[in-house]
This record gives C-alpha cells, structure tokens and sequence, in this order.
C-alpha cells in the first residue's frame, strides 16, 4: 500500500472515531467550565490539492506532509464550541475552537504572534524534545490553543500546547495529537 493511501485511511479512521464520539456528547451544564464540543459536531469536508496550495500561499509557507493529508480528509469543525457558566446555569458563549482554513486565518493570528512573543521558550522546549527548533519555518493554530510546528523536514509534525510562557509538546505528531485531544484509542 502506498504512503498516501495508508496515511489517508488513517485520517478517515480518526473523522470516524471522532465523529461517533460526538455525535453521544452531552453538554455538561453542572462541572465543566470553559468550552466544550457540541452534540453531533462533524469535521468540514476536506480541501482540494489548489485549495491546499492557495492556503500554503496564505500562510507563506508549504505544509507537513500529515497536515496535507488530513487537509484532504477534514477541515476544522462544522459548529462552533459552547461555553456553559455552571454558577449561572447559561451558555455564554459560542466560539469556533477548531480551526477551519481559510475562514480562521486572521482570527488565528493572535496565537502564532503568542508563539513569537515566546519564542525563546518555544525553541527551548522543542530542543529538550529532541526537535532542531532552527528548522521551524512558521506555525499552524489547530484548535484552542494547540499549533502545529512547520519545520523544514516536512515528516516532522509536532503539536504544541501555548498558554504564554507555558508551552508543552502536546503531540509528537499531528494524528497522534489528535487522537489524545479527543480521548480516542486508535
């Protein structure tokens, strides 16, 4: 089986998964705070190769390989996240927190210029993970406050977690990422 066709089942099985997942969420109104996938969430449909390339301009950079692939399977989310305040019993809010390409580009900034601002304890953290942090090329905001690291070596995909100068490696990879964001087993 070729490279590609492996790596696009595998992102097919992870829409799936998620997707099931989703579609028995419940909103907790009494424990949670903060943002929480919605009932029956599905992932946007997929970009064509020109789609891909257009966006590739827009960020100034080209992609991981992995990040392609799944480009061409899923997008971002089809609804917005829900944040519930259960001292007052209301949601308060609605906010897309998967980022879908190229709708999200301009509301994603403030994440990549976060990056920049750290960027010494960006670079520090991907070195004492073993990544060469002088290959990064630029960033990716996924969802919240995870952004994918564009490096040089585009086999090389790891997902941070940024919360100003807390920063986390949160993924060795982009699917294995992925499937820790949502609790699934591969």
């Amino acid at each position: 089986m070729e490279q590609g066709a492996l790596n696009q089942s595998a992102w097919l099985h992870l829409k799936k998964l998620s997707e099931t997942k989703f579609q028995s969420t419940v909103i907790d109104t009494n424990n949670t705070w903060g943002y929480q996938i919605q009932p029956n969430t599905t992932w946007e449909k997929g970009l064509s190769s020109l789609e891909i390339q257009q966006l590739e301009h827009l960020f100034g950079f080209s992609f991981p390989d992995d990040y392609v692939q799944m480009l061409q399977v899923m997008n971002g989310f089809d609804l917005p996240h829900v944040s519930f305040d259960p001292d007052n019993g209301i949601i308060d809010h609605y906010e897309r927190r998967c980022y879908t390409y190229p709708d999200d580009y301009k509301q994603t900034q403030w994440l990549v210029q976060l990056v920049r601002e750290n960027r010494d304890v960006v670079d520090t953290v991907l070195s004492e993970a073993g990544y060469n942090s002088k290959l990064i090329e630029g960033f990716i905001p996924l969802y919240g406050q995870r952004i994918l690291v564009v490096s040089k070596d585009k086999s090389c995909s790891p997902v941070l977690s940024v919360h100003g100068d807390d920063v986390i490696v949160y993924g060795d990879s982009l699917l294995t990422y992925w499937y820790y964001e949502f609790d699934l087993v591969p």
